[in-house]
């Protein structure tokens, strides 16, 4: 069923909403009944769309079962490949190119090696996300060459999944890659109740240690006391559990403290994701420029997709685009199952919805051109 983008988001939004209730940190604002409406009532509204898809079927709901041999056949051809080896070395001349230019790359550059730069300074703005979206484009299709038995270069896959996020220092590239490969790989294999556990419990144990660590490297008390916990923070806990709760609970606590903002009445931030960042201070300007978004803690900054969806529609306009989305995404999932460019863009889809807690990125251009450059390595023929 999480496979399914409407019950991804109910089940993503319904857990954030949960958390948010059990009010273990100060710093969360009393929840407003409106907050609660926006949260529910786009993600049944997101399942009725799924529903609705349903009705020229006859019925018969969409689903997620991938016709293997089918999808195998696609992607394991001699024009894949060659189309996949484009993408690469796309994105080789790209990343080569900025770090020429810019003669250095961050994880250098932190040790003392070039001239110093961050995350944030380094590529050019909207080419260098171009380059994530053929980095993207590039893993998630060999990696689903891999799983099917075509590609044999897993340790190269490996090194380039890990290697280019560490050394442009990028976590989001990272967690965003490694998840769509986690729904490549449940769309493919169906694990069983005991991987489910064995899974839980060494996130649980791998979450332990690294608190801990980071405990020991920076100091336990600084981190409580940004997280404000509402009770007697134990001394066993590390400090990474709180701060894990308030980085999930900050964006609806900001959504709930700017909830009577008014809209806008059309998709001007939404739509200010798929415009370049080179442009899209002048493009929202254009439109009236962005409605002022007040934060609960200057120190947690996190947006959402529910910022955006309140920002431009309010939260009866939220529930209407998400009923809106329940039908085109059920439609793509419907076509999923015997095409292999609509079955990559539910994975990235998954994907968006699954952080849409955490960020926008369902309606980020890097994603929207992840998606255009798989359709293209996919296709049948010339498109």
């Amino acid at each position: 069923m999480l496979l399914n983008p409407a019950f991804m988001y109910a089940a993503t939004w319904t857990s954030v909403l949960l958390l948010y209730s059990l009010g273990l940190s100060d710093l969360l604002e009393p929840l407003k009944a409106s907050t609660t409406v926006l949260v529910v009532g786009t993600s049944l509204s997101f399942i009725l769309g799924w529903a609705l898809e349903s009705l020229p079927y006859y019925g018969r709901l969409a689903t997620s079962k991938i016709d293997l041999k089918l999808l195998g056949d696609m992607i394991n051809s001699a024009r894949v490949e060659r189309r996949l080896k484009i993408i690469w070395i796309i994105f080789g001349l790209g990343i080569s190119f900025e770090v020429a230019y810019f003669h250095a790359i961050p994880l250098l550059s932190l040790i003392g090696i070039g001239p110093a730069i961050t995350y944030a300074e380094f590529g050019f703005h909207g080419f260098h996300g171009f380059v994530n979206s053929m980095f993207f484009a590039g893993c998630i299709v060999t990696f689903a060459r891999t799983l099917l038995g075509s590609s044999k270069r897993k340790r190269l896959l490996v090194l380039v999944t890990v290697g280019y996020p560490v050394l442009v220092m990028s976590r989001q590239v990272l967690i965003s890659v490694l998840l769509q490969y986690l729904f490549v790989y449940f769309s493919f294999r169906r694990p069983s109740p005991v991987l489910f556990v064995r899974a839980g419990v060494t996130f649980i144990a791998t979450f332990m240690a690294f608190g801990y660590l980071g405990d020991l490297r920076t100091g336990r008390d600084n981190i409580i006391s940004v997280g404000v916990p509402s009770f007697e923070y134990p001394d066993w806990l590390p400090s990474a559990f709180i701060w894990a709760y308030i980085y999930l609970c900050t964006p609806l606590n900001n959504v709930n403290y700017n909830i009577d903002i008014a809209p806008h009445y059309f998709p001007v931030e939404t739509a200010g994701s798929l415009i370049p960042s080179s442009i899209r201070d002048d493009f929202l300007s254009e439109l009236g420029g962005v409605r002022q978004w007040d934060l609960v803690s200057d120190a947690l900054n996190v947006s959402s997709l529910l910022q955006s969806l309140l920002t431009d529609f309010g939260v009866s306009g939220a529930i209407i685009v998400t009923l809106l989305c329940g039908v085109g995404f059920s439609r793509l999932l419907r076509r999923s199952t015997s095409s292999a460019g609509a079955f990559f863009a539910v994975i990235v889809l998954l994907h968006g919805v699954s952080l849409s807690f955490f960020a926008n990125l369902l309606f980020q251009l890097v994603f929207i051109s992840e998606i255009f450059a798989i359709t293209w390595v996919v296709a049948r023929g010339r498109r």
